[in-house]
């Protein structure tokens, strides 16, 4: 196990780079794919690919979050009451067993209706004056505990974030960075909050959300996700940033994707210096020997 790194780290860059190659065609649905691809690809257990892939996906939305938090639509109060209910969750359901025969199952779901959207677009959100939404709003707007948010301009009762939280808590331990997607369209849908007001804050919640699953899942307790993160995030950053330079709706502003490839490259040089028994080009130089063995999974 111990050499899986640097025989394997071609392979988890490749995986990072067709995250980036997927981007501007299934959107944001490519970042969730790194799960399935780390399991499938490379072998790697649901227990192990899931941390790597919440923390993947955090670090692909950083530019997004510090844009959104530029904007001021971030509603504090409103994240205040989502992360509290982050952390209650993350306590309560910290002891759940292993669910992995269902981890994989959204994530083709998702797929699936990534590409009938791209083949023919449909509605991601109920209309305004859906009878079945009007019947959510005025349920939760009878719920006891109201609060003013004045970013968000409602009352709302303070236990619906808390149990927001909660629910990304319980489906991102489970499922990973698929959860994400519940958040935003729940502020939109069920708590009428406008729409720039519920992207910028779920975002920033997201981020959060995602950083913390990944560490309760005692992600830093094998120093091994780290090497790997930073390799599929390369591969993510550099396709990224030559895509960027290309196609006219621009992932991510051409420095900012730049820096992210500097940064990147720069940890992994100073890990690999750090561990001089490990020689990175050594082991690079008989990875095509290896090819096969490695995609046909993680080897020990």
């Amino acid at each position: 196990m111990e050499s899986i790194l640097f025989s394997g780290s071609l392979l988890f860059m490749v995986i990072g780079i067709l995250g980036g190659v997927l981007f501007p065609l299934l959107g944001k649905a490519s970042i969730y794919m790194i799960v399935p691809l780390l399991v499938f690809v490379t072998g790697l257990p649901p227990e192990m690919a899931i941390p790597i892939g919440l923390a993947h996906f955090a670090a692909l939305i950083i530019p997004a979050v510090v844009g959104h938090w530029q904007t001021g639509n971030i509603d504090y109060r409103l994240l205040f009451l989502l992360v509290i209910g982050l952390f209650a969750g993350l306590i309560f359901f910290g002891g759940m067993g292993d669910l992995s025969p269902l981890v994989l199952l959204p994530y083709l779901v998702l797929l699936i209706a990534a590409v009938i959207y791209k083949i023919r677009p449909f509605a991601l959100l109920p209309k305004p004056n859906n009878r079945q939404r009007k019947i959510v709003i005025k349920m939760i707007g009878r719920m006891p505990g109201k609060m003013y948010l004045s970013v968000s301009g409602i009352n709302v009762s303070f236990l619906v974030p808390l149990f927001l939280g909660i629910l990304l808590a319980f489906t991102g331990k489970i499922f990973g960075p698929i959860a994400t997607i519940i958040v935003c369209p729940i502020l939109i849908i069920c708590l009428d909050i406008p729409v720039m007001v519920a992207v910028a804050t779920s975002m920033l919640f997201n981020f959060i959300g995602m950083l913390s699953i990944a560490m309760w899942h005692d992600f830093l307790a094998i120093p091994l996700n780290l090497q790997i993160l930073l390799w599929m995030f390369l591969g993510s950053a550099v396709t990224i940033l030559a895509l960027s330079t290309v196609v006219k709706k621009k992932l991510y502003p051409i420095p900012v994707a730049a820096l992210l490839v500097a940064i990147t490259s720069f940890t992994l040089w100073a890990l690999m210096i750090s561990n001089p028994i490990q020689s990175a080009f050594m082991h690079q130089i008989i990875l095509p020997l290896k090819l096969l063995g490695w995609f046909g999974g993680v080897q020990g």
